[in-house]
């Protein structure tokens, strides 16, 4: 047990706490969230349906909230710890090589990591706790969430830019976070070349400019 809390205390440790917890949102949350937001482009019937029977599920999806809540919070006290003990170590070398030979997206992942907290916040409170209306679907009373969205950003051009903004953030930040997991799991991932980072990088352009095209599909009332 004190072995275990050892390993878990050691840079690679935190590492791993780090990799695991992202891995863990990435997986039952932004890939799914992701999916059920392409829906929307069909519809109302069909994303409104999709709430619905995602509503059916409350046991199921409360456990994952609290999941996602344990691992936000793993996630963040675990990257505040790594970047600290980065600073330092860079401190001590007394050398900017290694930064500059980092990417944009790899320097700015405290940034981006902050400004995708702050996004999930503005998004619950825009989303999950805004006041619903209800509508009719095959004979039953449902949340009308395919309104709520196309009201939410229809006719706000400064919501849908400061979404789009984040969705920047989100993109950069998935785009080294792919890659730095497999790193920590213990796959090699070449400087340069490297089919790895090119991979997340694509993967990351392509869940960024979907949850892109929420908003602007549902600004110009497509």
């Amino acid at each position: 047990m004190k072995e275990n809390s050892r390993f878990f205390l050691s840079s690679i440790g935190q590492k791993l706490l780090l990799a695991l917890s992202g891995t863990i949102m990435f997986i039952l949350f932004l890939v799914p969230h992701m999916g059920g937001n392409v829906l929307f482009l069909f519809g109302p019937y069909i994303f409104n349906s999709y709430a619905h029977h995602l509503h059916k599920l409350v046991p199921i999806v409360i456990g994952i909230e609290i999941l996602m809540l344990i691992s936000i919070s793993i996630h963040m006290i675990m990257a505040a710890k790594t970047s600290w003990a980065n600073r330092k170590a860079a401190a001590k070398r007394h050398s900017q090589k290694g930064s500059r030979e980092r990417s944009w997206a790899a320097r700015l992942m405290p940034v981006s990591g902050i400004m995708i907290f702050i996004f999930i916040i503005i998004h619950l409170a825009n989303f999950k706790f805004y006041e619903k209306s209800t509508t009719m679907l095959d004979g039953h009373e449902v949340y009308d969430v395919y309104g709520m969205v196309l009201s939410r950003f229809q006719g706000d051009l400064w919501y849908v830019g400061v979404y789009l903004f984040f969705m920047v953030a989100v993109g950069l930040h998935l785009s080294h976070a792919l890659q730095s997991a497999l790193q920590t799991y213990g796959v090699y991932v070449p400087r340069t070349g490297s089919k790895i980072k090119a991979a997340s990088m694509w993967i990351a352009i392509i869940m960024a400019g979907t949850f892109s095209i929420i908003p602007i599909i549902a600004y110009l009332k497509i």
